[in-house]
């Protein structure tokens, strides 16, 4: 258990600071966001559990309002500073595609910083081969940055991660759409892709039977092919692991539909509180 906190801050790391914030008492649950947004993905969850819970959520470098200088790093290394820093000995982790990759970095790396993980579509690892679809997706993108046509660009991402052409019956609410648009306008303009991001040595598709605690995997129905396939590449190789489809929806499900995946995530922490 921690003490309660409502802090908003920036925490030093190696050649760069993390702007997080932490709220509430109890269990720590911690928020890692995907590539395509920074911790203001997870608004509704960080307000919705932190009546229960220790929550934390933060942006990773060159995302939102943290900051880095021209070093090599790895994410998972500054998750885990953050953890120490905020004297967190252990923690759910709440990862979205790219904060899910960083996520399961920390438990393989750090695992006595882990009690369970929440793998919200998860994200592109080294060794799976990327589909058609992402690929033309990838390419439309390059090319739309390479004439400087930045606006286009973020058309073709919101298009491929939240709309999904004409698979949706209903479209995402537009205020939704535009906080995306926003947040991956912010990482474009801090340039999030910058290869000075290490990978993690072995891969983690190569040892994901070393993942001991609790995983749920969530996933949207509407979601790229990409995500189910990896999605069920981590089913088959961790050991303790559930995994929750949910339907109508696509890449941030959490805020695309915000009640039923705080439901999810209840569940999974009430399932796996400490006694």
């Amino acid at each position: 258990m921690t003490n309660e906190t409502d802090t908003s801050s920036y925490l030093d790391v190696d050649g760069g600071r993390l702007f997080y914030e932490s709220r509430g008492s109890g269990s720590p649950v911690v928020f890692v966001h995907a590539g395509i947004a920074d911790s203001g993905m997870w608004e509704t969850q960080f307000a919705a559990l932190a009546s229960n819970y220790h929550v934390v959520r933060y942006d990773m470098r060159n995302f939102g309002q943290s900051e880095t200088g021209d070093v090599a790093f790895a994410d998972w290394e500054d998750l885990a500073a953050l953890l120490e820093g905020l004297a967190i000995e252990q923690a759910v982790i709440v990862g979205a595609s790219m904060g899910a990759t960083v996520a399961i970095g920390l438990a393989l790396e750090r695992p006595e910083l882990v009690r369970g993980l929440i793998l919200v579509s998860p994200g592109i690892f080294p060794g799976h081969e990327p589909s058609g679809e992402l690929r033309r997706g990838w390419q439309s993108v390059g090319l739309a940055m390479d004439a400087g046509a930045v606006e286009r660009a973020l058309d073709i991402e919101l298009d491929m991660w939240v709309d999904r052409g004409n698979r949706r019956s209903e479209p995402v609410r537009e205020d939704v759409r535009q906080q995306i648009r926003r947040m991956n306008a912010r990482a474009y303009e801090l340039a999030s892709d910058a290869p000075n991001r290490k990978p993690l040595r072995p891969p983690a598709l190569s040892r994901l039977d070393q993942i001991s605690v609790p995983v749920l995997i969530v996933t949207g129905s509407l979601d790229m092919p990409d995500i189910d396939s990896i999605a069920k590449r981590l089913e088959r190789g961790i050991p303790n692991v559930e995994r929750v489809v949910v339907p109508d929806t696509a890449h941030l499900l959490n805020m695309e539909q915000p009640e039923r995946f705080n439901e999810i995530v209840r569940e999974f922490l009430r399932e796996h509180d400490e006694q």
